[in-house]
């Protein structure tokens, strides 16, 4: 299905833009600058995710069990260039890391990987819902509803979900093990990541030659991340695309598309770079990683 929309997503751009402006714009735009730019912005923002999710995986397993911060960082990294192909591909080895590198179960992998997406999906809403809120860009009259009931659906799910009893399930026993304090704490840390990720590109589109306000770039960074975030793209291209189109009030379509596809481009190599030299250790890892204690046993959580 991915690969369906992302089809028909280039396929209409296609026919209703020029494809050789579209070349022409990638060709004139300052597109050099924009590597260093972007290695520095993915490297900040992996130290922000590693944070994150070891917030997340201090509320299940001791500290003497939980992998260190770069461990975190390292694992993630080196995932993350899966992410390039398919959004599922990052995450499936990520939890495949997670539970070989730990004592967590196949199942409770899976389910801490579930509260990660989702917690990634609800920050970038949260984050989205506070620039729109503040910031009040024309953006269509339905996003500000959608993004923000989705956050408070993700906040009201680490406030409340940690009172019921689906620590019974061993896949949903993650959010009651993370308990409303952490799971609050990650979600602020990610909307650091994505205040982060959301200013450099702006600054990328300013060097790449777009002329767009920051706050109006601020304003809608976040829809696009929203949908960025979605598994409907594949190697960072489908979907997102026709959400970058919404800048189009304060550039040319074509340039916008044109720094779209070079910024991607970029941001792939900088996830190269960033993760591939902890691929081998990784999949090492994984090879040997400890034994698990078995799919129906529980996590003891740690303070």
């Amino acid at each position: 299905m991915p690969y369906v929309i992302a089809g028909l997503v280039i396929a209409f751009i296609s026919r209703q833009y020029s494809i050789s402006a579209i070349w022409a714009e990638m060709a004139k735009g300052r597109a050099w600058p924009l590597i260093p730019l972007a290695l520095a912005t993915y490297f900040a923002s992996l130290g922000w995710v590693a944070a994150a999710d070891r917030t997340v995986l201090r509320g299940l397993l001791p500290e003497a069990e939980t992998p260190s911060y770069l461990a975190i960082a390292r694992g993630k990294a080196a995932a993350v260039v899966l992410h390039i192909v398919h959004y599922a591909l990052g995450q499936g080895m990520y939890a495949t890391w997670v539970a070989r590198r730990t004592r967590l179960a196949a199942g409770q992998a899976g389910g801490l990987i579930f509260y990660i997406i989702l917690s990634e999906l609800g920050s970038v809403c949260l984050y989205a819902a506070l620039v729109i809120g503040i910031f009040r860009p024309a953006v269509p009259g339905a996003v500000l509803p959608v993004v923000l009931g989705v956050a408070l659906t993700v906040v009201a799910a680490v406030v409340l979900v940690p009172a019921t009893r689906v620590e019974r399930f061993g896949f949903l026993q993650i959010w009651t093990r993370v308990g409303r304090k952490r799971g609050l704490g990650q979600l602020a840390i990610r909307i650091c990541q994505h205040a982060t990720t959301t200013s450099a590109t702006w600054l990328a589109a300013r060097w790449f030659g777009l002329d767009i306000p920051l706050t109006v770039m601020l304003s809608y960074m976040p829809v696009i991340l929203v949908v960025a975030s979605l598994p409907i793209n594949v190697a960072g291209f489908g979907a997102v695309q026709g959400a970058w189109l919404l800048l189009t009030p304060w550039a040319p379509a074509e340039r916008i598309l044109g720094f779209s596809l070079v910024w991607q481009a970029v941001s792939a190599l900088a996830l190269i770079v960033r993760g591939a030299p902890f691929l081998r250790g990784v999949l090492a890892d994984i090879r040997e990683g400890k034994p698990q204690t078995g799919s129906t046993d529980t996590v003891t959580s740690s303070p």
